[in-house]
């Protein structure tokens, strides 16, 4: 083999070795990930070696050194944490001894500048815990205040005294509550039967108030209908004695128009009487030739006897 080959396979072997390294370092960059990008609303924590250092990082782009350092995240925005109270021993329990569940959503968040001493002192698990912790004992607080019957009818009342109380005790820890949910309220199987029981009397005394009220209803309908009759009747009567009086009145003045009639016809009568005994005695004056004669028909007829001379 002369010098020109070995020179040849030297450059050729160098050339892939570089290859190589740079394949490596690519692969090795990101799978050591030494670059770690914190997004808005995000917080970081820098361990080394598994220590804690004193700084939070702020979002953007942070470096750390492979295998020794590690960046957690922590989100700095709102945070739903959520748990169940159940029916039964450990439930809450009312003024009048009795278990009630729940299921209660804690809203909280962490508070920025605090998360080094949150985590070096409590951590995640723990923080989530000691909020629990102190939901519970202040809902079962307030909750022990009013009877079962009385929870439904104060829900508001009770999610925003057991917030306040929530919020006050947990003020000295890194973190804010913002929000409290309860909802899903659950009772015994025994006080559900009470319920069921109770509405089904409640249901019955409504049913009997529905119908006496139809009844009430009913009757007022009928007083209502008979007044009206009354009234009917009455304005019947009424108007037939109004009818009866007006009737008699046009009688009257019938009667006085036929007696008037009657005394008008009659005096004309007379009148046509004295005429026609006028007219006749003016016929018989006009007539009468001086001889009288009688108008007794039955009495013996007359004679004259002035120059008749009797027989002998």
């Amino acid at each position: 083999m002369d010098t020109d080959q070995l020179r040849q396979k030297a450059s050729a072997f160098w050339k892939n070795k570089k290859a190589l390294y740079i394949v490596g370092a690519i692969l090795a960059f990101f799978i050591l990930n030494p670059v770690t990008c914190i997004d808005s609303g995000q917080k970081g924590l820098r361990f080394t070696m598994g220590s804690l250092e004193h700084t939070e990082l702020d979002e953007g782009i942070n470096f750390s050194l492979p295998v020794f350092q590690k960046i957690r995240l922590l989100t700095i925005r709102p945070i739903e944490h959520t748990f169940k109270i159940e029916v039964g021993p450990d439930g809450a329990i009312t003024k009048d001894n009795q278990s009630i569940g729940v299921t209660i959503s804690v809203f909280f968040a962490y508070v920025p500048g605090k998360l080094v001493p949150m985590w070096r002192h409590y951590g995640e698990e723990k923080m989530l815990a000691i909020i629990t912790a102190t939901s519970l004992e202040n809902y079962k607080k307030v909750a022990g205040q009013y009877t079962i019957f009385d929870v439904a009818a104060n829900q508001e009342k009770i999610r925003n005294a057991m917030s306040e109380m929530t919020k006050a005790n947990l003020a000295s820890y890194p973190v804010t509550v913002t929000e409290i949910k309860i909802t899903n309220y659950d009772w015994s199987e025994a006080f559900e039967k009470q319920i069921e029981s109770t509405m089904e009397r409640a249901q019955q005394v409504k049913q009997k108030e529905q119908e006496l009220l139809i009844t009430e209803q009913e009757a007022q309908k009928q007083v209502k209908q008979a007044n009206a009759q009354k009234t009917a009747m009455i304005t019947l009567a009424e108007g037939r004695k109004e009818s009866a009086r007006l009737d008699a009145e046009a009688k009257v003045l019938e009667g006085e128009g036929i007696r008037k009639y009657n005394l008008s016809l009659a005096a004309n009568m007379d009148i046509e009487l004295q005429f026609r005994r006028l007219k006749i005695e003016q016929t018989f004056a006009e007539r009468w030739n001086g001889q009288y004669v009688p108008t007794n028909n039955y009495g013996p007829i007359p004679v004259q006897t002035g120059g008749i001379q009797p027989t002998k």
